[in-house]
């Protein structure tokens, strides 16, 4: 049965990735690439990058809300509703002096459902949907936004503590205002060995947890975010290693999930990023 899930999985993502690798996405002009990097924000993640000789950073925060707890006549049902704000040129180093921005540049809300449930007790499933918006203010563009993907994922033990892998396959259609349409296509894999702290808040567990993931863009958008030197694209290919803090076991105040914190350390062909992660790390 293990072997058949593997399998089937495989399947879905290579037949996630092909239909992706086939949609017909315009090539917007060199001279809207500055303004059109806002539309996948929510999917290409937190982070402090350089684009077209810009500081610009990225911040996500995954709300959520356990509309459906899975059981075993039915999976669960999530409705998440991801909030991503952009500043251009604000340095981190300025916080103390000037405090924090408040001229946000760009902004996206893509709400959207996602769906959990188990194969064979060792493979956890997600697939979900979601449609929104990101805008530009400071260009006065907006972008109507479509992603679809599916994740997987499984614990297992280890020398090192319970070590949890897992795998994911996105395509996200973005269409901006005298732009036209751009899609991506990503396809990540990582690993995590979460801690337990010995003292922690609360009843349930905290701690922390090192991962490591690897990013794979078969394709990237025309426009890009994670990108240095004015370059042409996203990097196709990136590597991250990070730690995250926060609860072990969902804690959720209400119907809400409170969310993990983490640090990262990304890099790529012209990429180098660091993120505060909020969330999932990969």
């Amino acid at each position: 049965m293990p072997t058949v899930c593997r399998l089937g999985a495989l399947c879905a993502l290579v037949a996630l990735w092909a239909a992706a690798a086939g949609a017909i996405a315009a090539e917007p002009p060199e001279e809207t690439l500055p303004q059109g990097n806002f539309a996948f924000a929510h999917r290409l993640g937190s982070g402090i990058y350089e684009i077209s000789g810009r500081t610009v950073q990225v911040y996500r925060l995954p709300f959520e809300w356990q509309w459906r707890e899975p059981s075993e006549r039915h999976a669960g049902v999530m409705v998440t509703v991801p909030i991503t704000l952009g500043f251009f040129d604000f340095k981190p180093e300025l916080l103390l002096e000037e405090g924090l921005p408040t001229d946000v540049s760009t902004l996206a809300v893509v709400p959207g459902l996602r769906w959990n449930f188990s194969a064979s007790d060792i493979w956890h499933i997600s697939p979900f949907i979601e449609a929104g918006v990101a805008r530009d203010r400071r260009n006065d563009r907006n972008s109507q936004v479509f992603t679809a993907g599916l994740e997987i994922s499984r614990t297992d033990p280890s020398r090192f503590g319970p070590l949890r892998q897992k795998y994911s396959a996105i395509y996200a259609l973005s269409s901006t205002d005298e732009v036209g349409r751009d899609s991506l296509v990503q396809i990540v894999g990582g690993f995590e060995v979460p801690r337990e702290l010995r003292r922690a808040p609360g009843r349930k567990p905290w701690g922390y947890a090192p991962y490591t993931a690897l990013r794979w863009y078969p394709q990237p958008p025309g426009t890009p975010l994670l990108a240095v030197r004015s370059a042409q694209r996203v990097a196709p290919l990136q590597a991250e290693v990070g730690i995250m803090f926060g609860p072990l076991e969902p804690v959720r105040v209400g119907r809400f999930t409170l969310p993990r914190v983490g640090l990262s350390y990304r890099v790529g062909r012209d990429l180098q990023a660091v993120s505060l992660v909020f969330g999932e790390a990969f």
